[in-house]
């Protein structure tokens, strides 16, 4: 399981409940996949969450470049080639499950994988944007705060 703690915080609230909803969808994940005979329900919880990282990526990736860049955040170059492989992964992933099905063994690889990309993306996103968010002018931190960049 991950657990969420403020080393993942962004300083944006719009970027860190979007990475809390991706690692809450994760964390069912790893329910359905300790499983070896999953139940209907948690078969189609796992259908539904292809369609919804493949969604989940195009969306947040942007809004991550945006704010990113907004910011000034010297990662900005560095942080545009990593959504585009795990994009790459989902899409491979969703022909797979498409041609074969579901399988508790190609879950656990899903899982394993975003489990591990998830760690390393959002710390280092969120290392790098924070204090960028951080030091800029107070007025525009609120103003994002609960808006998108």
């Amino acid at each position: 399981m991950i657990i969420w703690n403020e080393d993942y915080s962004t300083g944006i609230a719009t970027i860190d409940r979007q990475h809390k909803l991706l690692i809450d969808q994760i964390n069912q994940l790893e329910e359905v996949v300790a499983n070896p005979k999953p139940t209907e329900p948690e078969i189609r919880f796992a259908d539904s969450l292809v369609n919804f990282l493949e969604a989940y990526s195009k969306m947040h990736f942007g809004l991550e470049e945006n704010c990113m860049a907004a910011y000034r955040c010297p990662a900005y170059a560095l942080n545009e080639l990593q959504p585009n492989e795990f994009l790459e992964f989902i899409e491979r992933f969703r022909h797979k499950f498409n041609a074969e099905g579901f399988s508790v063994e190609a879950f656990k690889e899903l899982h394993e994988m975003t489990s591990s990309w998830i760690t390393r993306h959002i710390l280092r996103v969120g290392g790098q944007l924070f204090p960028c968010v951080q030091s800029s002018r107070p007025e525009r931190f609120e103003k994002h705060q609960f808006q998108t960049c």
